[in-house]
Parts: structure tokens; C-alpha cells; sequence
């Protein structure tokens, strides 16, 4: 949602949600409605999700949103399959609203049709929206192959606050000094095996067993929460690595934070047949950090970080080791990679870009 909140100079822009939403500070209210999600945030939610998908078709359902839509312009969705689009399209059709885009980031076509209904709703979605933002060039290709009009996609990245995320000039220092031997290699995001946390474990014991960084004191640090926390503390012990490896939750006004205190961030993303890194939102924020990055081939990731960052192939872990090895002996590679890094996210990825794209789609479509 970061780069909406440019936009409030020139919209009157209102957000909806759950009742438990990940964020709901912002410069524009946040009215939250009861949805089926609501349920699906607490204990036991791996199970009541699925079951609460085949009951309502997609669980992203919020209640009476359809009547506190009236009088809007303009609505602003997300995904062709998420019921509360549906929702945003019924809205439409009864004349509350004028009119209804999309943003998709889903880049596997026929992706989440299995449920009954759902393919229903994708097809509506592509035939009634007035327009659709594609995440990235995949999903776009995603929609065209799925049978969307290709004069109703634009393509729209996501953003990031550069001011919120930016390193110090002390801290780049410290990154950057080849004299720097307290190393700490950062992860943040879904403690899912399809992140690849797996793949940082087996790189972290090669890495640690490495000879040539006997003098080096590593530290690898996970910033998140998912199903494989449990499994995660087996392995570490497994591999020796509890000494070397850290486990946090932080809120996301303290993430700025957590990448100043760390010199190198890893994101290596594994591609599954129902999953494919949509973009990684913690790739925008390590950039803007200034970070030197290793991360991997697949999904949107490539179109996300260009050349700022080393890619390597997904599932990889030798090459992940052999990718952070070079930043940990080449304190010249971390400075060049890090400053390069800052830059993509300055010139491509600002929310100030992003909000006068948004802007310019806003205007073309309600003039």
C-alpha cells in the first residue's frame, strides 16, 4: 500500500479490509469489514483456509462491502479469482461505483482453478474489469494466455518508500569495510519451503564449514513466520548451525531497522507447480537498503532486480554459498553491488514512480 499514499494529494482514496489486517496505518483511512479470513489468521489456519476456500469459492470475502461502495469513482482490486472482486464487480453492475481495475500478480496461467467456481470467477473478472495491472511482464503473459484483452493490461510493478528504507552513511561504511569479519546475512519473509529457507540452511553449513572463512564470524538471521518453523529448528540442530543461525518477528515499522543492522540479504525463492515468486516485496526494501543481494531465477524476481543483485538457480544451495562467499571476501563486490542496489531502487522502484503511474491509469480511466 506504500505507494498509494503519494496519491492522497490528488484522490480521495479509502481502503477496505478484513478485520485483521497485515497493515492498517496509512495516510487514508482503513475501513474494516468481517471476512471469512478473519478466521483464518489464528491458530489452526492451514487447515481452516482450505475449508473455508471451497465453502465461499476464495475466502477473500468481506461482509457488506458491496453497500460501502456506493458513490466511488473508481475501485481498486486485487486478483481476478479473490471473491471480495467479484464483490467490486456486483457493485459495478448495480451502478454503486463507476469504475473497476485490477491488480494481478499471479504469473501461472489456469493458476488457482481447482477449487468449483473459481474459474468462473477468473473469466468474469477478465471480461468485466475496465482494466487490469499486471504485477510483471510473466502475469501479463499469465492473463493473455488465460484469454484477457491485451488493450484492457498495463504493467505496474510494486513500490517501495526509499525515504522509510535508505542505509546510513555509517552503515555502508561498516558493510563495506574490508575489515568487516561480523558478517550478518539477513532473510526476510515466509519461513515456507518454496522461499528456499531450506537452501540458506545448507548454504549457511557449507559457508560455515568453509576454511577460507575460518576468520570470519557469520550470522544468519530470519525475519518472519510460516509452517516451517518447527522443522527449521530440527535442521538447524541437525547441521550444528543454532549457534549461527537467529530466528525473529519484528513489526514492519522496526523492518527498516533489521536491514541497517545487516550487511548482506538472501532471497532464494524456489518455483513449485502452484507457486512461482510473484515479485518479493523484501527484495524492494533490501534494495532501497542498499544491500547486497544473492536471490534467485524464477517468477518475477529477475524483472525485479535487473542486475543489482546476483542471481543464481533456484534450489541451489552450492551456488548460493558460492555467491555469498564472494561478498563476504570482496568487501569492493559488496560496495558495488549494495550502491547499485540503492540505485535500482531510487530510479525504478520509488513509491513517488509508482504513484504517477497509478495516477496517469487513474486519470485515462475516469476522464
Amino acid at each position: 500500500m506504500q505507494f498509494f499514499e503519494p496519491l492522497v494529494k490528488d484522490f480521495d482514496i479509502t481502503a477496505f479490509g478484513s478485520l485483521f489486517p497485515y497493515h492498517d496505518h496509512f495516510a487514508f483511512p482503513v475501513v474494516k469489514l468481517p471476512s471469512p479470513m478473519d478466521v483464518s489468521c489464528g491458530a489452526g489456519s492451514r487447515f481452516a483456509r482450505p475449508i473455508l476456500n471451497r465453502l465461499f469459492v476464495d475466502a477473500h470475502y468481506l461482509f457488506g462491502l458491496e453497500e460501502r461502495l456506493k458513490g466511488f469513482d473508481l475501485v481498486h482490486t486485487a486478483e481476478t479469482y479473490f471473491r471480495y472482486t467479484q464483490q467490486c464487480l456486483d457493485a459495478k453492475k448495480k451502478g454503486y461505483v463507476g469504475k473497476v481495475i485490477a491488480t494481478v500478480l499471479e504469473n501461472i496461467p489456469f493458476n488457482n482453478e481447482g477449487i468449483r467456481g473459481r474459474k468462473v470467477f477468473k473469466k468474469r473478472a477478465r471480461e468485466e474489469l475496465d482494466h487490469i495491472i499486471a504485477l510483471t511482464n510473466k502475469t501479463k503473459d499469465a492473463l493473455l494466455l488465460e484469454g484477457a484483452d491485451p488493450k484492457k493490461i498495463t504493467v505496474i510493478s510494486h513500490f517501495v518508500d526509499t525515504k522509510r528504507f535508505r542505509p546510513s552513511g555509517e552503515t555502508q561504511r561498516r558493510r563495506f569495510a574490508p575489515s568487516l569479519r561480523k558478517i550478518t546475512i539477513v532473510f526476510a519473509g515466509r519461513l515456507e519451503e518454496y522461499k528456499g529457507v531450506f537452501d540458506i540452511l545448507q548454504a549457511a553449513s557449507i559457508l560455515l564449514g568453509d576454511t577460507k572463512l575460518k576468520d570470519y564470524e557469520l550470522t544468519f538471521t530470519f525475519v518472519g513466520n510460516g509452517s516451517e518453523n518447527d522443522h527449521m529448528a530440527r535442521v538447524e540442530n541437525a547441521l550444528g548451525l543454532s549457534g549461527h543461525v537467529r530466528h525473529r518477528q519484528v513489526p514492519y515499522d522496526k523492518m527498516p531497522d533489521v536491514y541497517e543492522s545487516s550487511d548482506i540479504f538472501v532471497a532464494p525463492s524456489v518455483p513449485t507447480p502452484t507457486y512461482d515468486e510473484q515479485y518479493c516485496t523484501a527484495l524492494l526494501e533490501a534494495q532501497a537498503a542498499g544491500l547486497p543481494i544473492v536471490t534467485t531465477k524464477t517468477g518475477g524476481i529477475p524483472e525485479n532486480i535487473d542486475s543489482a543483485g546476483v542471481l543464481v538457480e533456484p534450489g541451489d544451495a552450492l551456488g548460493i554459498a558460492e555467491a555469498l562467499k564472494r561478498y563476504i571476501l570482496n568487501s569492493r563486490l559488496r560496495a558495488a553491488y549494495g550502491t547499485k542496489a540503492r540505485k535500482r531502487a531510487q530510479t525504478v522502484h520509488d513509491i513517488k514512480i509508482g504513484a504517477k503511474k497509478l495516477a496517469t491509469l487513474y486519470h485515462s480511466l475516469l476522464s
